[in-house]
């Protein structure tokens, strides 16, 4: 059975909770598993980036609602702090990137273009080194809260 992730206005009382569990498999475990699977590729030098979204800040949710979306989004932003934390004395930085609201079917194709936001993301991960590792950016380079 193919799961797809279902970016909804999710109110409290109009939950999934089988779509709220689809999107945390692929937002918050798929990439987990992409960086467990790949670890053993990766030496001193290496990065990992994580395509997050601003929806998953605990800070700077201010509407509320899409629960599993912003769930998962939170998940995965923990699992990249600790991901950092833990391969920092081997030398790889990891980045939680935000791409900005990109057009696509998610958005209803309202948004910036796929390529630059493309741009976005490359331009941090270049900026990004041990000194930075751990830190949540849009891709426009805005230091974003938790």
């Amino acid at each position: 059975m193919a799961h797809t992730l279902i970016l909804s206005v999710e109110t409290l009382a109009s939950l999934d909770f089988k779509a709220v569990e689809s999107q945390f498999r692929i937002n918050a475990m798929g990439p987990l598993r992409v960086s467990h699977a790949l670890l053993a590729n990766l030496s001193a030098g290496s990065k990992i980036g994580i395509v997050t979204s601003r929806m998953g800040s605990v800070d700077d949710n201010t509407y509320g609602g899409y629960y599993g979306y912003r769930m998962s989004k939170a998940a995965v932003n923990m699992a990249g702090m600790s991901l950092a934390r833990d391969l920092f004395e081997r030398g790889i930085a990891v980045a939680l990137l935000h791409p900005g609201m990109v057009a696509t079917e998610m958005t209803g194709r309202q948004g910036i273009a796929p390529q630059q936001a493309a741009r976005g993301l490359i331009a941090r991960m270049d900026e990004l080194d041990l000194s930075s590792t751990g830190t949540f950016w849009h891709a426009e380079g805005e230091r974003l809260p938790w």
